[in-house]
């Protein structure tokens, strides 16, 4: 589910760490001294006046109990729904991915760029008419005369990788490398959605959404920068999520047998933050646009590490988490996302050729001091920054097809990456006097828009709601989206949305989730008050009667069915090894009634009173949606069906326009539904 021991087929590199299957301690030592101050109001349920488990620590930051994990038959089907996703995503990507032969919109700069780095070890110059002989394998036009490229070297070390691979005179061979990259991007938002939700549904509703999305799809069969962003964008935010239940289990384990007011524990490696930095690094090195992600991480991390004090109620959990352990975070993000840019910069470093390299030199021969203070190579590296950023935020030239972030979520204004007309295309034969090839980023349509709308209500989940899981998605927004809001005047194109396009995905899916009633709750919360309570911010804790497993968040352990057949709960013990078992006083507080059996209904367990949900636990529905059948609202489920039978439609009548068939400009016009399309 949401945690590093919820419903996760990653769930065991995590337990091993938390002693899986460890008793409960039990408190007898008095309290630790030095305990006086001013501590948050204790949790629902836990013991704030004695000394707590390390189970009631992790209820009270939302994990499950140590050593739980999800059914096999979940985290089996998670996988499957990731793979059919990433199958899905690779047919899409790599069929046909030769067509155009020629260097198409972009990719006259970072094809060559690319294939200039892995032969000089730099970015050089190419003679005027280089681009048609590129594509016709002769790469006679390059010079060693070095060039000004404007953004870092890792992409465009990436695209070289696929033409020493399949060889530069392949179009192939310079657009494997982002195919792979963006077939990859699926896969990862799939894990990231089952890891933050534990359903299989929702994991293939995403990889799936973002697979047919055009925006993906057409930039991951061209050789642009941008998919590489999403991708380590992506890898990011999984890493984070990973980094969040991670720490949360070691700050529980690491208080377990304290009391209230305890000082917090020291801080530990935290290797999955550190994996987030490298990640944010990456993206850096790709554009720099991975700065503003960066900083939004940043905070993110700190006010999740607050909170988490907050919840065990450590002593002076507010400085402790905001100073102490906000400078921690501080160390595993930036100096190591910095270490990360530079190392990429090392062929720049290494190459006396490259753009701006002795700049440093040049100006004391000449009497100049400009940052002298620095060692040239860092020196040389400063200046070539500034020129890049003075031409960043100088960019104000006129392009046809640029547009302004306001209508990146609408599709208003997308980019057309290929066009050949009417005259070049004659005879070819389309059915029409008429011919043409276009290649054009339309976002699939159903899935933006609908995700306007979901994006409403991810807002409401995050703020009213208090889901943490809805800011994940909501920081790519913030991250990747909204900082192109300062540059009004600057020329830049809607197919700059593949950076935050999966979060876009992802946002619609947890709106269809909670509309459908198959996103589960997030896990230690308390349940809701009325029956059948699985609403919009429905927080419920699901038992399953007659076992002593607690099931939170919907995760639900259908093995349960299962062992009852069997004579054996779902924790695996004989029936008459366990004293709450069905037909005991225990398994009526439960809501079960004595010697009935009853395993159909589920029971919202909460303080003192249990509440039965109506609705029958099919094992097929637990496994693939992680919530029992009657939290599923039918007519949610249909407005589910709806967009994803829209978004193929609009797939399949959509894909000649994606991938620069041979159409005629009728049917090409059609398909322009926006006058700001053509």
């Amino acid at each position: 589910m949401t945690t590093a021991s919820t419903s996760s087929p990653d769930k065991a590199a995590d337990t091993q760490a938390e002693t899986p299957g460890a008793d409960l301690r039990d408190a007898a030592s008095p309290p630790p001294s030095g305990t006086e101050g001013a501590v948050a109001p204790a949790p629902p349920g836990s013991l704030a006046d004695g000394h707590r488990t390390e189970d009631d620590l992790r209820a009270a930051l939302g994990l499950e109990p140590v050593g739980w994990t999800a059914p096999r038959a979940v985290r089996v089907r998670g996988w499957v729904a990731t793979g059919v996703a990433g199958l899905v995503a690779a047919l899409l990507r790599l069929v046909g991915l030769a067509h155009p032969s020629s260097l198409m919109f972009d990719e006259i700069y970072y094809v060559k760029d690319a294939y200039a780095l892995w032969t000089v070890g730099y970015e050089a110059q190419w003679a005027e008419g280089s681009d048609e002989l590129f594509a016709a394998g002769d790469f006679s036009g390059m010079s060693t005369e070095p060039s000004f490229v404007v953004h870092p070297q890792l992409g465009k070390w990436l695209i070289g990788l696929g033409m020493q691979v399949l060889g530069p005179e392949s179009a192939v061979g310079w657009r494997i490398v982002p195919a792979i990259a963006g077939i990859l991007t699926v896969v990862l938002l799939a894990r990231l959605t089952f890891r933050l939700t534990g359903s299989p549904v929702l994991t293939g509703l995403a990889g799936l959404l973002l697979a047919i999305d055009g925006v993906a799809l057409t930039e991951s069969r061209i050789g642009l920068l941008d998919v590489f962003v999403g991708l380590f964008a992506t890898l990011t935010m999984y890493c984070v999520v990973r980094d969040r239940q991670w720490s949360r289990a070691r700050l529980a384990r690491d208080l377990a047998g304290t009391g209230a007011g305890h000082l917090a524990p020291r801080a530990h490696a935290r290797p999955w933050l550190w994996a987030a930095g490298a990640a944010l690094g990456l993206t850096c090195s790709i554009k720099w646009s991975g700065l503003y992600l960066l900083a939004v991480v940043g905070v993110m991390v700190v006010v999740w590490d607050t909170q988490a004090l907050r919840k065990v109620q450590a002593k002076a959990w507010f400085l402790e988490g905001t100073i102490a352990r906000g400078i921690g975070d501080f160390i595993r993000l930036v100096p190591t996302a910095a270490a990360v840019y530079l190392l990429m910069w090392w062929s720049w470093f290494t190459h006396d050729s490259a753009y701006k390299h002795g700049w440093a030199a040049q100006q004391r021969a000449v009497g100049g001091t400009a940052r002298s203070w620095l060692p040239d190579a860092l020196n040389d590296l400063v200046e070539y920054h500034l020129s890049m950023y003075t031409f960043h935020v100088g960019l104000d030239s006129e392009h046809p097809y640029q547009s302004r972030p306001a209508g990146w979520l609408l599709q208003l204004r997308p980019t057309s990456f290929y066009w050949v007309g009417e005259e070049e295309m004659a005879g070819q034969g389309c059915g029409s006097q008429r011919c043409v090839q276009a290649i054009t980023s339309i976002g699939n349509i159903p899935i933006w828009w609908a995700a306007c709308v979901a994006l409403v209500a991810v807002v409401l989940l995050a703020t009213v709601g208090r889901d943490w899981r809805a800011w994940v998605p909501l920081a790519g927004y913030l991250g990747l989206y909204v900082p192109w809001f300062q540059y009004p005047d600057r020329t830049i194109f809607t197919f700059y949305t593949v950076a935050f396009v999966p979060f876009v995905v992802l946002v619609l899916v947890l709106g269809l989730g909670m509309a459908s009633g198959l996103l589960p709750p997030r896990p230690g919360t308390p349940p809701t008050a009325a029956e059948g309570g699985s609403g919009l911010f429905a927080r419920t804790t699901w038992r399953w009667p007659g076992s002593r497993a607690r099931l939170s968040s919907g995760a639900l352990q259908a093995e349960a069915d299962d062992g009852h057949a069997r004579g054996r709960d779902c924790s695996g013990q004989d029936k008459a090894a366990d004293p709450s078992g069905p037909g005991t006083a225990a398994s009526a507080d439960r809501g079960v009634a004595p010697g009935s059996g009853q395993r159909d209904d589920p029971v919202v367990a909460g303080p003192g009173w249990p509440l039965r949900v109506p609705g029958k636990l099919s094992p097929v529905v637990q496994h693939w949606t992680a919530v029992p059948s009657g939290t599923v609202r039918r007519g949610g489920v249909v407005l589910v069906g709806v967009v994803v039978a829209s978004a193929v439609a609009f797939a399949v009548v959509w894909w000649p326009v994606w991938v620069g068939w041979v159409v005629s400009y009728e049917f090409w016009r059609w398909h322009m539904l926006l006058g700001s399309w053509v």
